[in-house]
């Protein structure tokens, strides 16, 4: 079965930040397919839901919108089918534990290279697809939860690296979340472009992705070391 196309995104970026407005518009630019239509706001207001500029994603700079909380029931009250992502410079973990509580549907670090960003995304809003990955659970993986945790409050699962990856393999993964390329990682390592490769796929095998911008979304979930 042919993977169906994503469609056309409209994203409306919440933050007073212009460097991280223009940023996060730089990434979106760079991706061609889905075409993101994107709006910078300073701070949540009713204009970010009008009609004529209606989000498919709201992404709230939990550094700079104060009212993260305020704005997370504004935006479910208005439509429960627009995705909402915390963008965040720090780990404010009571904040980030209620605000999951109220619906957000992913965070984002600043620290997150943009192939991270993209990916965390795509999986938001990914088509399903003929190997049975699908975002229909919210995290990108459909039904395969092999290397997902339960949380002990019941919570979303989380992600977590098999015990069978090897220590060569935890490096690639380490270079893969930096955003570096196969030649890169190869020059890194110091071996072939074809090793690398043969890692990767052992890497998809052992956490259970299909392809680099599936293993970049489950580093994304995954709080357990790579060490």
């Amino acid at each position: 079965m042919t993977v169906l196309s994503v469609p056309e995104l409209t994203v409306a970026i919440i933050s007073n930040h212009y460097i991280v407005c223009l940023g996060l518009q730089k990434v979106f630019e760079s991706r061609e397919t889905p075409r993101f239509h994107v709006h910078a706001y300073p701070r949540m207001t009713p204009e970010v839901l009008l009609p004529e500029h209606f989000p498919d994603l709201i992404i709230l700079d939990m550094e700079t919108e104060r009212g993260v909380i305020g704005a997370i029931k504004q935006t479910r009250e208005t439509d429960q089918k627009i995705k909402i992502m915390l963008l965040s410079g720090f780990e404010d973990k009571e904040c980030m534990r209620e605000a999951l509580e109220y619906g957000v549907d992913g965070v984002i670090l600043k620290v997150q290279p943009p192939q991270v960003v993209l990916a965390a995304i795509d999986a938001l809003f990914s088509p399903v697809r003929s190997n049975g990955f699908d975002s229909r659970d919210g995290s990108g993986f459909g039904n395969s939860m092999k290397f997902f945790k339960p949380n002990a409050d019941g919570g979303s699962p989380t992600a977590i690296w098999p015990d069978a990856l090897t220590e060569r393999e935890r490096e690639v993964i380490g270079l893969v979340r930096q955003g570096l390329s196969n030649k890169d990682i190869a020059h890194r390592l110091s071996i072939s472009d074809s090793t690398v490769r043969h890692h990767l796929t052992s890497i998809f095998d052992k956490v259970g992705v299909p392809n680099r911008q599936k293993l970049l979304v489950h580093a994304h979930h995954t709080r357990s070391p790579l060490e």
